[in-house]
């Protein structure tokens, strides 16, 4: 695995360490691998986003492809694993599993923000698309994988964001 644009609240480290405790609890015990540098270039099919607000704003995001999806839905489903395909996965088992996957390293980088700090409902689009975080900025990537198949894992701040939340009052 290798991780880029350490900063901030979230370390590649932590990160790294985060998507090794999921991969092997949820994956069927698969840890974690990164694959070669020429597997993330080619587009990604699946992206999935989860916003953090509170004392810090940003957005813990996850790309694969939708064959690596499905095969990481049919470990998680405990379902078997035939073929590339994975024909027994359904698109909504696809889409449950990328948004189970995000939440739940999500709610992993939130424990590691400043306090107080909220997680948003995972969103995930199938198909190559070109999803934009305006005003954010990366600040920790994680190249890993499962199994065969790339997975990008980019942690996004929001600049300049300020807390957003009000100042306690303070009674006398």
């Amino acid at each position: 695995m290798r991780a880029e644009l350490d900063g901030g609240a979230v370390t590649a480290d932590a990160l790294q360490g985060i998507v090794w405790q999921v991969w092997t609890a949820y994956l069927g015990g698969t840890a974690p691998a990164e694959r070669p540098a020429a597997e993330y270039v080619a587009p990604f099919d699946v992206t999935g986003a989860v916003a953090i607000a509170g004392a810090w704003h940003g957005h813990v995001i996850l790309r694969c492809r939708i064959d690596g999806m499905a095969a990481m839905a049919a470990a998680m489903l405990e379902l078997p694993a035939n073929g590339p395909r994975n024909e027994d996965v359904r698109l909504d088992d696809i889409v449950d599993a990328a948004g189970e996957l995000l939440n739940i390293v999500a709610g992993n980088v939130k424990s590691l923000l400043p306090q107080p700090a909220v997680v948003a409902l995972p969103q995930v689009v199938l198909g190559e698309a070109d999803v934009l975080w305006p005003g954010a900025s990366p600040a920790c990537e994680l190249r890993t994988g499962f199994d065969r198949w790339p997975v990008l894992l980019t942690v996004m701040e929001v600049d300049g964001a300020g807390s957003g939340w009000p100042e306690p009052a303070i009674r006398t």
